[in-house]
């Protein structure tokens, strides 16, 4: 099974979410994280769906990384 972290890692690496497919299975935390950012950023930034979805995780991806230095 692959983790959320290597679905992040594929999603910044430029693979569709479909082939990224298991943003339910981030932990909760990550997920709110995930969701709520997504939504400002295709209400608020104007993207489409998919693409505030794809920004979202690169976001995600990015705490993820930054915390992990830690």
């Amino acid at each position: 099974m692959i983790s959320a972290l290597d679905r992040l890692r594929a999603l910044r690496a430029g693979q569709s979410l479909e082939e990224t497919a298991g943003i339910d299975k981030l932990p909760v935390e990550w997920r709110y994280e995930f969701e709520e950012r997504a939504a400002i950023l295709e209400y608020d930034g104007g993207l489409s769906r998919i693409e505030a979805d794809r920004q979202a995780l690169r976001e995600i991806f990015e705490r993820i990384k930054s915390i992990e230095q830690i």
